[in-house]
């Protein structure tokens, strides 16, 4: 089986981040190896939450796995507390990727035109430094835009230039998820050669872990030898499968993809 390293958050309720990400890659045939960043309560979006962050045992978690001699045929990444965890997941990419290993960077810091709370420009400064070192970047609108050094628009023609902006710099692979048109939702696909748009019915707005289960199935999906559109596409009907299908009130809890796992093996 291809070994997927998952550095992410593990929040007790909101269906994200590493309760997304393992079920979904365990269903696409790959081991999910978790390293947490942070362990909560539950997600932030939520009214209130409890955090504690894991920055202080990170270097000593991955010397421990350097002990074991593991290898990885994917990195993903997503949420991180502070600076000093983007410089160690760097540090980590520099360590484990070897020949093949595909490093998937969800780059999460910004929605919306602004950013989360907590996070300063020189964090996500290094954040962008850390997708030139990606396979395969997934940011949505607002962090493509500043990723590219631009101003945040929801114009199609300028998504188009940002991500070939991006790409013309170095990044390698873009997949832009989230982008709204009437009643459909689309992930952009950037691959160095052609731009693809990747659409399914789009149902509600915002509901958590969508990006992480995005995410996760590209990954997934490009470690069984899929396409980065395929493994997108694979994503974009799945999440509008789920949430067709889902009874909550609050968003915050997520998306119930647990009963549409199958569709993934």
């Amino acid at each position: 089986m291809k070994k997927c390293a998952v550095i992410n958050d593990l929040s007790g309720f909101g269906k994200c981040s590493l309760t997304a990400s393992i079920p979904v890659l365990s269903a696409m045939g790959a081991e999910a190896h978790p390293l947490p960043t942070a362990v909560l309560s539950n997600q932030t979006a939520y009214d209130s939450y409890k955090s504690l962050s894991l920055t202080s045992v990170l270097p000593d978690f991955i010397l421990e796995w350097k002990k074991l001699g593991v290898s990885f045929d994917g990195i993903l990444t997503g949420f991180v507390t502070d600076k000093e965890q983007v410089d160690i997941i760097s540090g980590f990419i520099d360590d484990f990727k070897k020949e093949g290993t595909i490093v998937l960077v969800d780059p999460v810091m910004a929605d919306n035109g602004s950013l989360y709370d907590g996070y300063t420009r020189e964090m996500c400064d290094k954040i962008k430094a850390l997708c030139y070192k990606a396979d395969i970047i997934t940011p949505n609108i607002a962090e493509l835009a500043f990723i590219a050094g631009e101003e945040y628009s929801e114009k199609y023609d300028d998504l188009i230039s940002y991500g070939k902006k991006l790409v013309s710099n170095g990044i390698k692979n873009i997949v832009v998820t989230g982008y709204k048109e009437g009643d459909t939702i689309s992930n952009i696909v950037f691959d160095g050669v052609q731009v693809r748009k990747v659409t399914s019915k789009r149902i509600g707005g915002y509901f958590s872990g969508t990006g992480d289960i995005t995410a996760s199935i590209i990954m997934g999906g490009v470690l069984r030898g899929m396409s980065i559109t395929a493994a997108a596409a694979l994503a974009s009907a799945f999440i509008s499968k789920a949430i067709e299908n889902t009874g909550c009130t609050n968003h915050n809890d997520g998306i119930e993809f647990e009963k549409f796992l199958e569709d993934l093996i």
